[in-house]
């Protein structure tokens, strides 16, 4: 190395000139210190990130719960009450404590619910006069029920189910949303898909508010199968009583929620549901799944043997009110508690629950 000396103003200056090749480098340990440091500062960081991600991603699903039911309210301003949560299922009958239909539709109200959400063209694709879906059935003994009107295949409504519909998609669920929807027995028939949804009505399969009897029903829901809810039916107040919930994509069995067509499935959190609650899982390793195997509660693995309610986020979900309110419900809310909740007119209200 060569030093060189300079005169500046009355100042001697020394500056190192650097033999030719020779370049500064970190030592080893000083690169590993490096690494080390980065490593935890993205230790410290991602949680916050996700933390972050999830905030904003629960935000927008609050928001598309809000969209959907101010829609509900549009719908029944227009037509004088909400629409039904589904229309004459396939295999509805007497034995599953309704009257049966003659022809059946399998209609899901949601559809009902397009030229409220932006999406007019969507809805004039879909032919309200013939059925969205036709349904398999592996019990002998649950008769499908009516004639299927038309075929979804041939009338455009299979392919218009089909179409995503991001306020219907919770950004938080990881699920493809596209996908052949069907179970053991009440599932879409081979050769039908649809597009899910992470939001369904609320409704009770206990007492069979989804297989047509729900103007029969001693205590009701906002929604059932052939529904026709005013407002004004609401005895219980829409503030007090819930009209729409979360659920996953994932299903043990029955029909897996899908926004264009329904083939009996409705979300329940009340006792009058199947296994009522909150975020349920069935374990795995019970066959069959839909004979009430015991469940644990597991964040974002929401299906029991019908229609447990459930997100992906932590905790509880989202439900909408009547009124058009948006609140989180904890999945250790009590079952008295989303009992009245659910019930639209049974005198037993619950003004407080948080």
């Amino acid at each position: 190395m060569e030093f060189s000396f300079l005169l500046f103003f009355g100042e001697t200056i020394v500056y190192q000139r650097t033999a030719p090749g020779f370049r500064p480098a970190f030592t080893l340990i000083e690169l590993l210190v490096v690494i080390a440091i980065i490593a935890i500062l993205i230790g410290l960081l991602l949680p916050a990130v996700q933390k972050v991600r999830e905030a904003a991603a629960r935000s927008k699903c609050q928001n598309n719960v809000k969209q959907i039911v101010l829609a509900l309210h549009n719908y029944d301003s227009t037509y004088g009450s909400f629409p039904y949560g589904g229309k004459s299922y396939q295999w509805c009958n007497s034995l599953a404590g309704g009257a049966g239909d003659s022809q059946v539709y399998n209609h899901n109200g949601l559809v009902l619910l397009l030229p409220y959400l932006e999406q007019s063209t969507l809805y004039q694709k879909f032919n309200l006069t013939q059925a969205s879906a036709m349904t398999t059935n592996a019990l002998a003994s649950w008769n499908r029920n009516g004639t299927v009107v038309g075929n979804p295949g041939t009338n455009g409504n299979a392919a218009a189910a089909s179409t995503e519909v991001s306020i219907f998609r919770c950004p938080s669920e990881m699920t493809p949303s596209i996908g052949r929807l069907v179970g053991g027995h009440y599932g879409p028939a081979p050769g039908f898909q649809g597009a899910a949804t992470n939001y369904d009505f609320i409704a009770s399969d206990t007492d069979f508010s989804v297989c047509n009897n729900w103007k029969t029903s001693p205590v009701k829901r906002m929604f059932g199968e052939n529904s026709t809810t005013r407002g004004t039916d609401v005895k219980d107040g829409l503030s007090n009583t819930l009209a729409l919930g979360e659920t996953t994509m994932w299903h043990v069995n029955g029909a897996a929620f899908a926004w264009g067509y329904r083939t009996w499935v409705m979300t329940g959190v009340d006792p009058g549901t199947s296994d009522p609650g909150i975020n349920l899982w069935h374990l795995p390793n019970v066959t069959p799944a839909w004979q009430n195997p015991p469940y644990i509660p597991v964040v974002g693995r929401i299906r029991t043997w019908w229609a447990a309610a459930g997100s992906m986020h932590t905790g509880g979900s989202l439900f909408g009110f009547g009124d058009g309110s948006v609140k989180f419900l904890r999945e250790n809310t009590d079952a008295t508690t989303l009992e009245r909740l659910s019930s639209m007119d049974d005198g037993q209200v619950i003004s407080s629950f948080d």
